[in-house]
């Protein structure tokens, strides 16, 4: 190879943001995801999600709904230098169908392990409550604890990122589930705190 393509490969492979070139392996095009979602797809940060263990065709979902719009927040490489940024969008964008699907299913056949962080008891008592009555538990069985739903994994999930996906349901920003949609718009703010408590709690 001559030296000029070599210098063009290691530099596709080193672009912030992006996963690489389509002929990477999927161990390491999750070293991007895993830069941000924690090693082996477990977050340590309250607002950046597990993805490990969550079930392959909702894992695949996710992922599709930045290319229609869904809000993605810009943050650091959290295992690297805190000047490389990166968002969902941008990452996505670099993806096949294919490494989509690979990536979704890599992360699927991990073991999914609930945060341990700290919660308001009271709040997640009524978060319970809130769960089983208002509809909750028809996609997201056993406290949102069962991938097999296909509806993600919701316990133990890091609080701070359980609330922002809800807000951004109760406003419109997700448009990729029309069922959440109408399940949360009549709910309170307070509502929504209390069911992320909820979740929290599940560990």
């Amino acid at each position: 190879m001559k030296r000029s393509m070599k210098l063009e490969v290691v530099g596709l492979s080193l672009l912030i943001g992006s996963i690489g070139p389509a002929f990477a392996g999927v161990d390491e095009m999750a070293k991007t995801c895993n830069a941000c979602h924690g090693n082996q797809g477990i977050s340590s940060h309250t607002d950046i999600p597990t993805i490990a263990g969550i079930a392959e065709s909702n894992l695949a979902e996710q992922m599709r709904s930045y290319l229609d719009g869904r809000p993605a927040k810009t943050v650091n490489h959290v295992t690297g230098d805190t000047s490389k940024q990166g968002n969902m969008t941008d990452i996505v964008k670099g993806l096949s169908d294919d490494q989509i699907d690979e990536l979704a299913a890599y992360y699927a056949e991990l073991p999914y392990q609930p945060m341990k962080q700290p919660f308001d008891a009271a709040l997640a008592k009524a978060g319970q409550k809130l769960h089983k009555e208002s509809g909750c538990k028809k996609c997201h069985s056993e406290g949102g604890s069962v991938a097999d739903d296909e509806a993600s994994i919701l316990s133990g999930q890091p609080k701070g990122y359980i609330l922002m996906a809800l807000q951004e349901f109760k406003a419109g920003k997700r448009s990729n589930d029309e069922k959440m949609n109408n399940a949360i718009i009549a709910m309170s703010d307070a509502d929504l705190k209390a069911l992320a408590e909820y979740y929290a709690s599940q560990q």
